[in-house]
């Protein structure tokens, strides 16, 4: 699918997409170990009614890291917004995942003009839980707060994300892909288990997990209520509970926002339970629809 593959520069960087179908834009935007494949087996389902862009965010497969380069989530939301400017697709319907969910959610924040709505599944909207991972006393907040949520997000980055930095500082790409897979499903799959669409997008884009720090942004928790669109957050019960916390405070701040939990679906709902997640998101767009 590659060489059908669109190309759009921006920013100092080249963003890979595809076009399928016609109607109202919808966009794809995926987590920072995956690209534009994690989204093969829905945005077709879509194309019916909608105009779908299947995106792989800047520096994801098939680009490559930049030394030095600005992965920052500002940096990554200004490459949205200028390709939805560029193609005149507003308001546009924003999916993302992980930390493109992060994305996603901030596009809404800063661009609000440009979105009609926002599907964000398990979003890492970091500002709901601290500021700096590495401040004790912040750490301590949290577990003050909600000590499983606390208990959670030290496991997170104790067993999945810390050793896969360190990994990948030492060049050893299989124990850093290894680590990460242990850290987003709480220890419930392995690199063995995982199908291998995900498998391959974890080994091409593994180097995003040292690169792509959602820690490294302006956002706070309250600029969550400047979003006035139509919010659908997803959670999956096999995930790690601080994901759930995560979506629970964010809905807090905005008007508009549903939660929705699907049985059966990890970290990657869309992979784990694809006609939960199809039927879920064509529910909310049509009680969505202008």
């Amino acid at each position: 699918m590659d060489n059908l593959l669109q190309t759009f520069n921006v920013n100092g960087v080249t963003l890979h997409y595809s076009k399928t179908g016609s109607g109202q834009p919808l966009i794809f935007l995926p987590g920072n170990v995956s690209d534009y494949r994690t989204w093969s087996n829905i945005y077709q389902r879509f194309a019916d009614g909608y105009e779908c862009y299947v995106l792989s965010r800047r520096f994801q497969h098939p680009a490559k890291y930049i030394k030095n380069g600005d992965n920052s989530v500002a940096a990554n939301t200004a490459d949205i917004a200028a390709f939805i400017k560029d193609k005149k697709l507003s308001p546009a319907i924003v999916i993302g995942h992980s930390n493109g969910g992060l994305v996603t959610l901030n596009l809404a924040i800063q661009y609000p003009e440009l979105v009609h709505a926002v599907i964000a599944e398990e979003p890492m909207f970091v500002p709901a839980l601290v500021r700096n991972p590495n401040n004790p006393l912040q750490l301590i907040g949290l577990m003050l707060k909600n000590f499983k949520a606390g208990k959670s997000f030290v496991r997170l980055g104790m067993k999945g994300i810390g050793p896969s930095i360190k990994a990948l500082a030492k060049g050893d790409s299989q124990t850093a892909q290894e680590t990460f897979i242990n850290g987003v499903t709480d220890g419930k799959k392995t690199l063995a288990t995982l199908d291998e669409l995900t498998k391959q997008q974890l080994a091409d884009n593994i180097t995003n997990v040292e690169t792509e720090d959602p820690f490294n942004n302006n956002i706070k928790l309250t600029d969550l209520t400047k979003i006035k669109c139509n919010v659908l957050l997803l959670s999956g019960t096999e995930s790690p509970y601080v994901f759930h916390y995560i979506n629970e405070e964010v809905k807090k701040q905005i008007s508009q926002s549903e939660l929705i939990i699907i049985s059966g679906a990890g970290h990657w709902i869309h992979i784990d339970q694809t006609d939960k997640f199809v039927t879920t998101i064509s529910n909310f767009l049509k009680r969505t629809a202008n």
